[in-house]
């Protein structure tokens, strides 16, 4: 049976950690960091090359407080991930926003503060000067839209031409330990639904033009991991908790964007102006 993981930590661990040609892993403080530098490590895993952080974070069940340091560790994670001083940046919030598992992209964007069209007139005054130019799109999913999402990212990129752009979905874990509590961030892109058999277009540099990086939080896990069925009784479930992991996780990340990408401007105020 497949081992249905979106996490790269999880397909190393799957292969009981051994050392692996082309995979380079660390892990400080709770974050872990998967390098899958050439074709060989990428085969092994099943995940294209690149870098992949992985954040251990307090279950977003019991989140009530944002500003304990968590926004700062991610905040750091992105910046290694993104281009050095981005002029620009397309956050595009992937995923179903009708669906309370696959709505994480959806909401991140409610608090991702977009400021493209009003980003000169801001940072002619006091306080704004490191104000970011950000754009936020949420892309719908095909059945609704007829549209793949990476077509509607590709067709944005050409218009806006973003220096990168950070992609946010939910994702499938093998573990139930790891749902609202693990945040992934990818320097390779993305490939929407491949953690639960469903894949679409690939999202990454190659396909838009631009450097891509993914962001998200696993939301579900196969029954298959938990009873051992075949893949033809596969079906994919949630924590009962699953809205207050949705909400707490897309703000964070949401919330980690800002904090990132606008360095002048404390969480605090940043929030007050998409809260």
């Amino acid at each position: 049976m497949q081992n249905r993981t979106d996490l790269a930590l999880e397909s190393y661990e799957s292969k009981d950690k051994t050392a692996i040609d082309g995979v380079v892993v660390r892990e400080k403080n709770g974050v872990t960091t998967v390098e899958v530098r050439n074709e060989h490590g990428a085969k092994a895993l099943g995940k294209p090359v690149g870098s992949y952080i992985t954040l251990k974070m307090p279950s977003f069940v019991n989140d009530t407080d944002i500003f304990d340091g968590r926004l700062n560790r991610f905040a750091d994670a992105l910046r290694t991930m993104l281009p050095p001083e981005p002029a620009s940046v397309l956050v595009a919030g992937l995923g179903n926003k009708n669906i309370t598992a696959d709505a994480l992209g959806p909401i991140t964007n409610r608090y991702v503060l977009a400021t493209r069209h009003i980003v000169e007139e801001l940072c002619s005054h006091a306080g704004f000067e490191g104000l970011r130019c950000v754009s936020a799109v949420t892309t719908g999913v095909l059945g609704d839209t007829g549209i793949e999402s990476a077509e509607i990212i590709k067709g944005i990129v050409q218009q806006i031409r973003p220096s990168c752009v950070i992609t946010v979905d939910a994702l499938a874990a093998s573990s139930m330990e790891r749902l609202g509590t693990t945040v992934q961030l990818s320097s390779s892109g993305i490939s929407p639904g491949s953690g639960v058999g469903n894949h679409r277009h690939e999202i990454s540099l190659a396909t838009v033009g631009v450097p891509v990086v993914a962001v998200g939080i696993p939301t579900v896990v196969s029954t298959a991991v938990l009873t051992d069925k075949t893949k033809a009784e596969e079906a994919f479930v949630t924590p009962r908790e699953i809205d207050r992991i949705t909400e707490q996780g897309a703000k964070l990340i949401g919330m980690g964007i800002n904090v990132c990408l606008h360095r002048n401007i404390s969480g605090e105020d940043l929030y007050a102006l998409v809260g």
